[in-house]
C-alpha cells in the first residue's frame, strides 16, 4: 500500500450505506461473462430451493415424420425432457466500522465520499472472485461450476450431475499443438471449434481467452475489416469479433484456452435471498467496530453442454 495517510479510515458515517442488494447493480458492469449472460436475460433470480435446476432438451418426439395423407399417425408419450443439478455456491465478505473512526467522522461532504469508497470497494472485491470463480472454478465446493469446469478439456466428465458418456452431453474440445499464428493455425482452430459446437440455431456466442491469446487474433486480423459490438464497447470491454461472435480476453483463464460460449444456454442462477445481500451492522462483542457481512448465493450452470468448447494451444515457434 502507498505511504501517506489513510483518510478514508477516518471517515465514517452513522448511518448503514445503500450498497445495493441485486447483483445486476455493480457486478455485472464489471464481469464481461455475467454482463453477457445480462444481456442475453440469463440471470435467473430463484425462490428456494436444495439445488438449482438448468432444463435440457436430450431426445426428439419420434411421432413427427413425413407420412401419406391418410397414415396412421404414432402417439407415444416420449421422454424428450431432463435437468441437469448444480449445488448453489457461497461468495461472503466483511465490512468493518471502526467506533475510533466514526467519533472522529464529522462533515457531510466526506461523509457521502466515504461511503462511496466503502460501496466500491466491497462490490469490486466481490467482483474480483466472482470472475475468478465463474472463470477458474474447480467446482468442487466451495468453488463455482465455471468455464474450466462446463466447457472440460475431458469432455467425458460429469457435469450438472450428468455423466459425459453421451457424445449429446459433451462439449467441444480440441487441442492446437502449434502457435496461434503460425500457418493460421489459430484462426483455423477458431473456426473448427465454432463448426464443431454448432447445432442448427444452437451455437457458440462469445469467445473468451487469454490476454496472449487475443493478441495473437488481433495480429492476425491486420489488414482486414474488424467489426465489433456496440454494446460492448459502451460498456467497456475490449474486443474484436470472429464473425458475428465477440472475442474477449479474461486474467482468469488458463495459459493457451480459448473458450467458446454459449451464453444463452449457460444461466448465472441465484437465490433470492441471496442476491448480493448486505447485512444491517452489527456491534462487535469483543471489539470497538460495527461489522456488516456481504454474501450472494449463486451458481454458473447449463442446459447445452454440446454448444460450448474449447481448444488448447501447447506450443509451436513463432506467433503467440
Amino acid at each position: 500500500m502507498p505511504a501517506g495517510t489513510n483518510y478514508g479510515t477516518a471517515q465514517l458515517s452513522r448511518t448503514q450505506p445503500d450498497f445495493g442488494n441485486e447483483i445486476f447493480d455493480g457486478i455485472s458492469t464489471n464481469n464481461s461473462v455475467v454482463w453477457m449472460l445480462r444481456q442475453s436475460g440469463n440471470i435467473k433470480i430463484t425462490e428456494g430451493g436444495r439445488t438449482f435446476t438448468h432444463p435440457l432438451q436430450y431426445a426428439l418426439n419420434t411421432s413427427f415424420a413425413a407420412r401419406a395423407h391418410d397414415g396412421t399417425i404414432p402417439t407415444p408419450d416420449p421422454q424428450t425432457h431432463t435437468h441437469s443439478e448444480w449445488t448453489p455456491g457461497v461468495i461472503s465478505g466483511s465490512i468493518t466500522l471502526f467506533k475510533l473512526h466514526q467519533a472522529m467522522n464529522q462533515g457531510k461532504s466526506v461523509i457521502i465520499k466515504y461511503l462511496e469508497e466503502k460501496k466500491d470497494s466491497a462490490i469490486t472485491s466481490m467482483t474480483e472472485v466472482l470472475g475468478d470463480e465463474l472463470v477458474d472454478g474447480s467446482g468442487t465446493a466451495p468453488s463455482f461450476d465455471s468455464l474450466e469446469t462446463i466447457i472440460s478439456t475431458t469432455n467425458t466428465t460429469t457435469v450438472g450431475g450428468i455423466a459425459g458418456s453421451d457424445a449429446s452431453w459433451q462439449n467441444y474440445a480440441a487441442t492446437q499443438a502449434t502457435a496461434f499464428n503460425t500457418t493460421n493455425a489459430g484462426i483455423t482452430s477458431m473456426d473448427a471449434m465454432i463448426r464443431g459446437c454448432t447445432f442448427r440455431n444452437n451455437s457458440p456466442t462469445a469467445i473468451f481467452t487469454t490476454s496472449v491469446l487475443y493478441g495473437g487474433y488481433y495480429i492476425s486480423q491486420a489488414g482486414n475489416i474488424r467489426y465489433y459490438n456496440e454494446e460492448l464497447a459502451d460498456a467497456g470491454f475490449e474486443h474484436l469479433n470472429f464473425g458475428r461472435r465477440p472475442v474477449l480476453w479474461d486474467d482468469n483463464i488458463d495459459t493457451g484456452r480459448m473458450y467458446a460460449v454459449n451464453t444463452k444456454t449457460t444461466w448465472l442462477q441465484v437465490l433470492k435471498m441471496g442476491n448480493l445481500v448486505t447485512t444491517e451492522f452489527q456491534p462487535s462483542v469483543n471489539q470497538l467496530s460495527d461489522s456488516a457481512l456481504m454474501y450472494l448465493f449463486a451458481q454458473l450452470t447449463t442446459g447445452s453442454r454440446r454448444t460450448n468448447g474449447v481448444t488448447s494451444f501447447t506450443g509451436g515457434t513463432g506467433g503467440v
